[in-house]
């Protein structure tokens, strides 16, 4: 396999008999579509199902992925302009406003760009998971008179769906075991199934307007790469407890009330990719975070209710609070993953996670704080609550919690974080946080009510509140985001 070989005259022949079988399944689905008027859902799977199928044998076809690239980016143009226009309803007609067929080629195109080469099984299986699996949970849930819904985000899902899901992509993986596998007993087989098949449906559960067509095939290949290419960093007892131990993790938080159901799904992806990947070094320090932070925001909860008025976010954290808060982490753990010996990114690993626990710490004690914090921009007395404003016993509260994930960091491996790394650990988080209260002074969107009051809020009691200030869209998880971010920056520029 070369990903960028010239393609023989075979391939090129290929390439044009596959592109039009695919152009041919669009077709037909469009003009059945009109001739008995089906619904587009039913027309769009069988488009789904069968160009998955298709594609799943191009890395047995092809020598070079120059032809896989280029069918990619043809059907990433083709489609992105056929929703835009109106046509092809067969294809991607949906009802509700999504991109999906435009990111099933997208995610085919990173595939393909990241694995033709190391390992192209996995585009293979990614894809199949991908085409049946995310099919068999729409054909299900869809088709039941009266299937049990439930709602994580914006689009509704349904248990049986979601098990048809789990269903599917286990037999897929268990078919890709006796493919393409390792020699596995049936006890690691059935564990390595089953991580991927639960993996993959928490991904299928979670996302909304399409993007399950990326969070799919990019969620599996990284489950099937770990499982199935031999490699000696490569634990698949760690990573199955990892799955078990996110399960455990998030349900009992669900059960606690420390997280929402979008919330618990969320955190069960993160906790088992940190621990699969990482193990105890790099799961203690978040779970720290999270466990204390969670109990931080449940201590005084009746002095802290009249601020919920206020903050955009409840203490029981959804997917989005999740993602802002553990994303930038977990992206530092793929990366050292993928770039193993890189020992700087625990170190940003660990910075992200101070920065986030000083902000939420930051704000869970200063609300608590008597009298009115100042303004980071203006210094002014503002209103407990206000985004940007801030606190001594606040200050001294964020300071606390990134010294606490330092220690922890520093406990886990003392080689790795001596005390002058450690106290610069702490200098990073708070850097991360004072981010966070500058952009909450500046660029963070903030209302106001019919009473005049601020607050994050789009709608209060059912009534759009007024912008008052900042960007629509720059909301209090892109603030956190950027939180997180500012942590491994401010310790990479000390370094």
């Amino acid at each position: 396999m070369n990903l960028l070989a010239r393609p023989t005259t075979d391939e090129w022949e290929l390439f044009a008999l596959l592109f039009a079988s695919i152009t041919v399944f669009i077709a037909a689905a469009e003009l059945l579509r009109r001739a008995f008027r089906g619904s587009p859902e039913i027309t769009r799977k069988s488009v789904h199902i069968l160009t998955g199928v298709l594609i799943y044998f191009a890395p047995q076809l092809f020598t070079s992925g120059v032809p896989a690239i280029l069918l990619a980016l043809i059907f990433i143009a083709v489609n992105y302009t056929a929703i835009r226009l109106g046509l092809l309803k067969g294809m991607h007609g949906t009802n509700r406003v999504s991109y999906g067929t435009v990111y099933y080629p997208v995610s085919f195109l990173i595939l393909v760009l990241v694995f033709w080469d190391a390992a192209p099984f996995v585009i293979s299986l990614s894809i199949l998971i991908l085409a049946l699996g995310d099919a068999a949970a729409a054909i299900v849930g869809e088709n039941l008179r009266s299937p049990h819904e439930y709602r994580l985000t914006s689009d509704k899902k349904s248990y049986e769906g979601s098990l048809a899901m789990f269903v599917t992509t286990t037999a897929v993986t268990v078919f890709g075991l006796r493919a393409f596998g390792p020699e596995l007993s049936w006890n690691h087989a059935a564990q390595v199934a089953f991580a991927v098949g639960l993996f993959a449906t928490a991904w299928e559960a979670i996302s909304s307007k399409g993007f399950d067509n990326l969070t799919i095939p990019l969620g599996a290949s990284l489950m099937i790469y770990y499982f199935f290419m031999p490699d000696p960093a490569h634990d698949l007892q760690r990573m199955f407890h990892g799955t078990v131990l996110g399960a455990g993790i998030s349900l009992l938080s669900l059960r606690l009330r420390f997280l929402s159901p979008s919330g618990s799904i969320a955190t069960f992806l993160l906790a088992a990719t940190i621990y699969g990947l990482g193990g105890w070094r790099w799961t203690v320090p978040i779970l720290v975070f999270f466990v204390a932070s969670s109990l931080l925001s449940k201590y005084e909860k009746s002095r802290k209710r009249k601020y919920d008025t206020v903050f955009e976010k409840t203490d029981k954290r959804d997917e989005g609070q999740v993602a802002a808060n553990g994303g930038v982490a977990g992206l530092l753990l793929v990366a050292s993953y993928a770039f193993p010996g890189t020992e700087e990114l625990y170190l940003l690993y660990i910075a992200a996670i101070a920065a986030a626990t000083a902000d939420t710490w930051g704000t869970e004690i200063g609300i608590l704080g008597k009298g009115r914090p100042v303004s980071i921009v203006s210094f002014r007395r503002v209103e407990p609550g206000t985004s940007g404003g801030v606190s001594f016993i606040g200050l001294l509260g964020g300071t606390a919690g990134a010294a606490l994930i330092a220690l922890t960091a520093a406990v886990m491996d003392p080689a790795a974080v001596p005390f002058r790394t450690g106290m610069l650990l702490a200098v990073a988080g708070m850097a991360g946080a004072l981010t966070d209260s500058l952009l909450g002074a500046t660029l963070q969107a903030q209302y106001r009510t019919r009473e005049g009051k601020l607050t994050e809020r789009t709608v209060s009691d059912g009534v759009p509140n007024e912008l008052a200030k900042g960007i629509r869209w720059f909301d209090n998880d892109i603030v956190n985001w950027a939180c997180a971010a500012a942590g491994p920056l401010a310790l990479w520029l000390m370094l």
